[in-house]
């Protein structure tokens, strides 16, 4: 089956999952970046969500503006986004809330054997990178409201292809499915993404933490701050705004996401 033909009823399914939830949905061959490409739409608006699909993407970035490799069919990259309501700040715990929905989609379709890496991917027990999050804001201008997009990179299959300096694992390594239709898989994650999502509007985290708290890859273990070398272990996360909790001998210290990045101990 085509690409295309592969993701026909796509929108239709999402409005039967979540009706009233969703805008545009486009299915594109090849962009440079799902991201960039909603970061320009006019037609977002607070109440509707809308999302960007590509088979291809060639300039697809992640934190600190890395590149996220793709190849076609071997990656599912989309992203979602909608205009933000007048009261409405930007909050960059909202990647926790994604990043649990992403990990809710996969449940859904029978994948196991995977966790949350604060503060944006989602990866293996053994800490290889699944999946990854992005979460970019657009300001206010005279022509377009001031939005948020979330853009999303999974790897699917042929993850050892990649060629990149980490180690990466892919839907085909984990306890599962022998192989899940794209469409399913798709719209499985966005139904749950979009759920995360307004449930962090409504709620801040409070309504993942028990899922974060059971996937939390990091909690326990020895980690290092790769911008500081500072160690200690990871006790979780505070779920009033998202930051990591690191216990060092001289007490609990909080990180925030921004530019910082951790690493377990031990880990390639």
């Amino acid at each position: 089956m085509s690409w295309e033909r592969s993701l026909v009823g796509l929108a239709d399914g999402l409005e039967v999952d979540l009706p009233g939830r969703w805008g545009a949905v486009h299915c594109l061959q090849r962009v440079d970046s799902t991201n960039r490409r909603l970061l320009e739409s006019s037609t977002l608006v607070p109440d509707r969500y809308e999302v960007c699909v590509a088979r291809e993407q060639t300039a697809g970035h992640g934190r600190r503006g890395r590149a996220w490799l793709s190849s076609p069919d071997a990656s599912l990259t989309f992203s979602v986004a909608r205009a933000l309501s007048p009261d409405e700040a930007v909050d960059p715990a909202l990647s926790l809330a994604v990043g649990v929905g992403v990990a809710r989609g996969l449940e859904r379709c029978g994948f196991s054997g995977f966790g949350f890496k604060w503060p944006n991917d989602l990866v293996t027990e053994d800490g290889a990178k699944l999946a990854g999050v992005l979460v970019e804001a657009r300001a206010v201008r005279e022509d377009r409201l001031p939005a948020l997009v979330v853009g999303v990179g999974l790897n699917r299959v042929g993850a050892h292809t990649l060629g990149v300096d980490r180690r990466v694992a892919d839907l085909s390594q984990l306890p599962g499915p022998a192989e899940a239709a794209l469409s399913d898989l798709l719209r499985a994650v966005l139904v749950e993404v979009v759920r995360a999502w307004d449930d962090f509007a409504r709620s801040g985290l409070a309504l993942v933490a028990n899922d974060h708290a059971r996937l939390d890859h990091l909690r326990g273990r020895r980690i290092t701050v790769l911008d500081t070398g500072e160690e200690g272990i990871a006790a979780g996360i505070d779920h009033g705004n998202g930051a990591l909790l690191l216990q060092r001998p001289d007490g609990l210290k909080r990180l925030y996401s921004g530019e910082i990045s951790v690493r377990v101990l031990g880990d390639d």
